[in-house]
C-alpha cells in the first residue's frame, strides 16, 4: 500500500470497510474527465463485489437532488461538499480534491487530500482518491489503474511530472503497464494525429489537413503511415520539427512539456492514457457521461461511439480556437473572448492560454445564455507570480451577484447577463492586485 499519513490511511480503510458492509449505494459524480474516471472506478469496484448502486452525473453539487438519497449509503465524487453537513445519510463517503468546507465528521468519511495537508491541485485528484479506496476494498482492483491515470490527466495533474500521492501510486502500480516516452499524438494515421492535436496545439498545422500533409512530405514522412509504424529515426525527426513549430509560436513552458511525454499504453483497452482521458472527457462534454461507464462494464459498441464523439468535438474545438484568435480582447491584466459552446469554454481557454495568447495574463472564456458562464485558465508561471483564479473569480463574481471558484490555475463561474462588463473590470483589478500590478482596468 502507498505511504500516507496515518490518519488519512485509517480513514481510507474505514471507508473501504463500510463499502464492504453496505449495499444499494447512491453515487453522484461530476461529469468531467476526473469525475467520470472516478465514477468508473467506484462503480466497477461496487459491481465486482455484487453491490447495487445508482449513479448520477451532475455539473455541480446540487443539494436538492442529492438530498433525495437520504437513507441510502452515499458516495459523492468530484463535486465538493458544500451543505453536506445537513444531510442525514447513515453513511457518506466524500471522494474529492477541491477546497473542502468545514464539516462535522459524524457519519462522513472525508477522503479529500486537502483535509490532510496534501495539495489537491498537483498531488491528488478525485480519481486518485477513488483508486486508493478501490484497492483497499480489494487490491485486485489495481487493474483500474488506467482510470486513475485518465482522471489525473483530465485534471492536468500530469503537467510537469507527477507529484506526491499520484507519483507514489504510479511507482507502485504503473509498473504493471506498458510505459515509454513518446510523441503526444493519437490518430488513425500521422496526418490525423497532427490535424486533431490540440494539446499540444501546432499553429498552422492543427486543424489544417493540407498543411499537415505538406509539412510531412517536406520531412519525407508518408502522411498515411500509422503512428505505431513510425521508426525511432522518423519519430525523432518529427519531434524536432514539431518542437520548432512550438518555439516559433507563443508557447508556455508547460506547452513544450506536452510534446514528448511519458505515455502509458493499455493493451486491454487498446488506447493510450491520453486518448483514454480524451474519450472520457469528450463523452462528458457531449452529455454522454454514462457511455464510458457502460464500456468498462462490457458494452463493446460504446468504444466506437466514443471515437465518433472524440472526432466530432475535436472539430468543434478547432473551430472555437480559430474564433477565439480572431475575437480576443486584451485588458491590462486579463484577456478574454466569447465561445459558441459552453462545454468547450474551458478547453478553448486552456489551449489559447498555453499556445496562442499572451503569457503575462490569464485567459477568460465567456458563454452567453440566460446568464454568462465564465471559464478561466492560467499557467504555472502565473500561479508562481501570485495568480489564484479560484479566489479571483469567486470575489469578482460574488460582487456582481454571481458565483465562482475552482482551482488556482483553472476556475469557472456564472454571472448575471447584464453584469459582464462590471465583472470583467473587477476581475481585471483583482488579478492586477495578485500580480502586483494594481492599476485599474484599461
Amino acid at each position: 500500500m502507498i505511504e500516507l499519513k496515518d490518519e488519512y490511511l485509517s480513514n481510507f480503510k474505514n471507508a473501504a470497510e463500510s463499502i464492504r458492509k453496505n449495499d444499494n449505494f447512491r453515487i453522484f459524480s461530476h461529469y468531467d474527465a476526473d469525475g467520470i474516471s472516478s465514477a468508473i472506478i467506484i462503480s466497477e469496484t461496487l459491481r465486482r463485489i455484487n453491490k447495487r448502486f445508482h449513479l448520477t452525473f451532475l455539473k455541480s453539487f446540487d443539494s436538492e437532488i442529492i438530498k433525495e438519497s437520504e437513507g441510502k449509503p452515499l458516495i459523492i465524487s468530484d463535486l465538493g461538499a458544500d451543505g453536506i453537513e445537513f444531510f442525514n445519510n447513515e453513511l457518506t463517503i466524500l471522494i474529492d480534491h477541491h477546497t473542502p468546507p468545514s464539516i462535522e465528521p459524524k457519519r462522513i468519511f472525508d477522503l479529500n487530500p486537502r483535509t490532510y495537508g496534501y495539495d489537491g491541485s498537483r498531488e491528488a485528484c478525485s480519481s486518485t482518491v477513488a483508486f486508493i479506496t478501490s484497492i483497499l476494498v480489494d487490491e485486485r482492483n489495481s487493474d483500474l489503474f488506467p482510470f486513475f491515470i485518465s482522471g489525473l490527466i483530465g485534471d492536468k495533474q500530469d503537467i510537469g511530472g507527477y507529484y506526491g500521492i499520484n507519483s507514489r501510486i504510479i511507482e507502485e502500480f504503473g509498473k504493471n503497464f506498458q510505459f515509454k516516452k513518446d510523441l503526444n499524438l493519437d490518430g488513425e494515421n500521422i496526418t490525423d494525429a497532427i490535424y486533431y492535436s490540440t494539446d499540444p496545439y501546432f499553429n498552422g498545422l492543427s486543424g489544417e489537413r493540407e498543411s499537415c500533409k505538406v509539412f510531412l512530405n517536406r520531412l519525407g514522412i508518408d502522411p498515411d503511415i500509422k503512428i505505431e509504424n513510425l521508426s525511432d529515426e522518423i519519430r525523432t525527426r518529427l519531434a524536432d520539427a514539431l518542437m520548432i513549430i512550438l518555439l516559433k509560436g507563443n508557447t508556455a513552458n508547460e506547452g513544450f512539456d506536452s510534446l514528448v511525454i511519458n505515455k502509458y499504453f493499455f493493451k486491454s483497452l487498446g488506447l493510450s492514457d491520453h486518448l483514454l482521458s480524451s474519450y472520457i472527457d469528450y463523452a462528458g462534454r457531449s452529455g454522454e457521461m454514462g457511455l464510458p461507464v457502460s464500456w468498462v462494464m462490457g458494452n463493446e459498441e460504446a468504444l466506437d461511439n466514443l471515437r465518433k464523439i472524440w472526432i466530432s468535438l475535436k472539430e468543434e474545438i478547432l473551430a472555437e480556437i480559430k474564433k477565439a484568435v480572431n475575437d480576443v480582447k486584451i485588458r491590462r491584466n486579463i484577456q478574454y473572448f466569447h465561445v459558441n459552446s459552453q462545454s468547450l469554454a474551458g478547453t478553448t481557454a486552456g489551449i489559447c492560454m498555453l499556445y496562442l495568447f499572451e503569457k503575462d495574463k490569464p485567459t477568460i472564456a465567456l458563454y452567453k445564455n440566460k446568464n454568462v458562464k465564465v471559464s478561466s485558465r492560467a499557467t504555472w508561471d502565473l500561479i508562481d507570480k501570485g495568480v489564484d483564479l479560484s479566489l479571483a473569480l469567486s470575489k469578482a463574481a460574488s460582487e456582481v451577484g454571481g458565483h465562482g471558484g475552482g482551482h488556482n490555475i483553472a476556475s469557472g463561474g456564472e454571472i448575471p447577463f447584464d453584469k459582464e462588463e462590471e465583472f470583467l473590470e473587477k476581475l481585471d483589478t483583482i488579478i492586477g492586485d495578485q500580480l502586483g500590478n494594481p492599476k485599474k482596468s484599461s
